[in-house]
């Protein structure tokens, strides 16, 4: 220990951030922040039920499998952000969000007028069937 303390402080201590995990709480604390910078886009019928419905998919286990990154992620270490794109695109598809372009999209989420590698994933959706599936549950659940 003493030795570790020793390498530590003379900046000799090498931490592999490709081995680092992120947990659970994180990436739903990250997630809920970077969707709420679209609160502003949800519509009218799903304006008292967004919360609800993005804690419904929070806490549905196939969906933080799907939104941790990879220990491989070069970018987007906190969480996933092309599944958080795919899942938005079928929200949208849904009702949940406004049909505006996915450059506005983009640029609310990313805070930035700059095009990003995420902005294709918001016109793709889900390839994974079953996660398909749960989300259109999931958002049944909420529409009137």
């Amino acid at each position: 220990m003493k030795a570790l303390m020793v390498a530590a402080r003379e900046g000799r201590l090498y931490v592999d951030e490709s081995k680092k995990e992120v947990s659970r709480d994180i990436v739903i604390k990250e997630v809920r922040a970077y969707i709420g910078r679209i609160k502003v886009l949800v519509t009218k019928e799903f304006r008292s039920s967004i919360d609800d419905l993005w804690e419904q998919i929070l806490s549905t286990e196939e969906f933080v499998v799907f939104l941790t990154p990879n220990s491989k992620a070069k970018k987007c270490r906190e969480f996933n952000k092309y599944s958080v794109m795919s899942i938005i695109c079928v929200l949208r598809e849904k009702g949940v969000y406004e049909e505006y372009n996915d450059s506005k999209y983009n640029n609310i989420l990313e805070q930035t007028d700059k095009d990003t590698p995420y902005r294709k994933y918001l016109s793709e959706g889900l390839k994974q069937r079953h996660l398909m599936v749960k989300l259109r549950q999931i958002v049944a659940k909420y529409q009137f």
